[in-house]
């Protein structure tokens, strides 16, 4: 065209020169030279306006965004409208799709967003949004995962055309080296379930153990809900928990919750430990923790509560009662079990710390000082206790009961407390523990049995050489008795032995003691303090001396021969003495009592 428009001037200057001359020239011909001129600039500048065709501007640009996404090492995706047109490898390989690229191609790009995020994906293509960084979109993996990243848009000019470049947060340059490394791998072969949820409390992460420790792969549970894998007891609990962290409510949860498992793998319980975990690239809230595992402890813990409880129904189902207690006067309880209630009617609370009722008052007043003498002879020798003695119950009911006791001691030696079991016998040996009972105290006039007299008795022998402490035994023997057996039978000498032996109690204490013997009464003496000897007055001598064991015989005589009268019977009694108070003289106990009872030592006598 070019070359036909200056043919065409060149043309039409000749003629112009060959028909007219130089002063008469006509401007219509000077015009007809111009046309050509004209047409060759109209047709240049036409030409620049109009320049490619529509088809040919579109095809050329995705050829050039499709070069540059796809040399490009960010995951970028080329859009045609709303309509996938190509993908890099990047993109492809981080989607799980390398070798379906094809698949993409014409697909929309909701298609492969996270529904989730769908608004956020129109807001993207919205008239004044900055292209610059446009936030975090979702992508869907091919198995089913997401892929939080960070999204940049490029639009074409007056085309369809998109370019959307991905970066995803945890590919930052902080975290390719050494140190991510090995988090990696810390995470990977962790025995303990880490994982993270996002706002809708919908699994986004979890290590390897996920799977071993549920039976359940990563790619199943992702973006589910996280509260399905537990049990339905323990959901609520758990949900309420989540959503207070969520919430800002609480820095932390700590809870104990069994989680779910596949046929193949138990249930199991886990601690689950979480905190709140900030997303500022959604503006959300969502939650990493640790899931620990404690199925091993908590089996233990139950089975040992299972023992517990089957210790409790036993001891509670036991016909008495469980105690431990000081050894002190009133026998405080320190523990009972619940069979308390059906021996004594008083519930433990009751009894512990006689809180509303001492132990020691419910043993029968006949029977207290034989329990307490008995025990402590018997943690003197650090020897278990074995005794039945009588106790009155809250409705004033006497029953037998039998216990067995012994000390508890500290690796000291130091003496802590009593621990024993106490049962009712009444039913079945009420009769038989009696008679054993008798063996150690006299049932009839609550003095001392002989053998328990006979054993203190020993022991004082023994022991006052050692501490050069005096002692004495004075025997009584009732001159009269054997009269009152003939003239009136002998339940009634009986009678008068027992009413004698209750007189005598005055002389009994904790250091003293009186006991039935050959017919007569045994009187140990070896505390000679003035407030334990207040029955026989005054002292003329010494207690101790010979003048003050005769004074202490007289006061006792005149206690036996006070006037006694047994159904309407006035009956007078007499006495004769024995005193034995010369211990190196006796070999032993019997040998001191055997004296003692023949009532031919010096200091013998017959009162009048």
């Amino acid at each position: 065209m070019t070359l036909y428009l200056i043919a065409t001037l060149l043309a039409c200057s000749t003629a112009l020169l060959v028909l007219g001359d130089g002063s008469n020239t006509s401007p219509l011909l000077w015009m007809l030279t111009m046309i050509p001129l004209l047409t060759w600039i109209v047709l240049r500048q036409g030409g620049r306006h109009r320049g490619s065709s529509p088809t040919t501007d579109a095809l050329s640009a995705l050829q050039s965004l499709s070069r540059f996404a796809e040399h490009s090492s960010q995951p970028a995706l080329l859009l045609d409208g709303e309509n996938i047109a190509n993908a890099n490898r990047a993109l492809l390989r981080l989607i799980g799709l390398e070798d379906r690229g094809d698949e993409l191609i014409g697909m929309p790009i909701d298609n492969i967003v996270h529904p989730k995020h769908h608004r956020r994906l129109a807001a993207l293509f919205s008239p004044g949004a900055d292209n610059s960084d446009a936030g975090t979109l979702s992508l869907m993996r091919a198995d089913g995962t997401p892929w939080p990243a960070r999204v940049s848009v490029f639009q074409g000019h007056r085309s369809q055309l998109t370019l959307l470049q991905f970066s995803a947060p945890q590919n930052g340059p902080d975290n390719n080296g050494h140190e991510h490394l090995q988090a990696t791998r810390l995470t990977h072969f962790s025995r303990e379930i880490l994982f993270s949820l996002d706002a809708q409390l919908q699994l986004s992460y979890a290590n390897a153990q996920w799977q071993r420790s549920t039976g359940r792969s990563v790619a199943e549970s992702a973006q589910q809900p996280f509260l399905s894998t537990f049990h339905s007891e323990d959901r609520a609990a758990l949900g309420t928990g989540l959503r207070q962290l969520q919430a800002g409510k609480r820095d932390g949860l700590t809870l104990e919750v069994r989680i779910r498992a596949t046929r193949a793998h138990a249930a199991r319980w886990v601690e689950l430990r979480a905190c709140p975990m900030p997303l500022p690239a959604l503006g959300e809230t969502g939650v990493s923790g640790i899931l620990l595992d404690i199925d091993q402890r908590r089996r233990s813990e139950e089975a040992l509560r299972a023992q517990r409880r089957g210790l409790h129904t036993m001891l509670d189902n036991l016909p008495g009662m469980i105690y431990r207690g000081q050894n002190d006067r009133n026998w405080t309880m320190e523990f009972v079990s619940e069979g308390c209630f059906e021996l004594t009617g008083y519930t433990p609370l009751e009894l512990v710390d006689n809180h509303s009722a001492c132990f020691a008052e419910m043993i029968h007043e006949e029977d207290r000082d034989f329990v307490w003498n008995f025990v402590q002879m018997r943690l003197d020798r650090r020897e278990r206790y074995e005794l039945s003695y009588r106790i009155v119950d809250r409705d004033g009911q006497t029953r037998w009961v039998w216990e067995q006791g012994r000390g508890i001691y500290s690796s000291r030696g130091e003496f802590l407390g009593l621990e024993g079991f106490i049962t009712d016998v009444s039913a079945s040996r009420g009769a038989q523990e009696e008679a054993r009972r008798r063996l150690f105290f006299d049932n009839a006039t609550g003095l001392l049995s002989l053998s328990l007299f006979l054993d203190r008795l020993q022991h004082l022998h023994r022991h006052a050489a050692i501490a050069d402490y005096p002692f004495a035994l004075i025997h009584i023997e009732i001159a009269t008795i054997a009269e009152i057996a003939e003239r009136y039978g002998p339940a009634m000498s009986e009678r008068v032995s027992v009413e004698i032996g209750k007189r005598l109690q005055i002389a009994q204490n904790d250091c003293n003691g009186v006991a039935r013997h050959a017919g007569g009464f045994a009187v140990l003496i070896s505390d000679f303090r003035p407030q334990t000897l207040g029955w026989a007055g005054p002292p003329s001598a010494e207690p101790a001396s010979e003048a003050g064991l005769l004074h202490l015989a007289h006061a006792l005589s005149a206690v036996i021969s006070r006037p006694l009268r047994i159904d309407g019977h006035n009956l007078s009694l007499s006495a004769r003495f024995g005193i034995a108070s010369d211990r190196e003289a006796y070999a032993d106990a019997h040998a001191m009592l055997e004296q003692a009872a023949r009532h031919d030592h010096p200091g013998a006598l017959t009162p009048a």
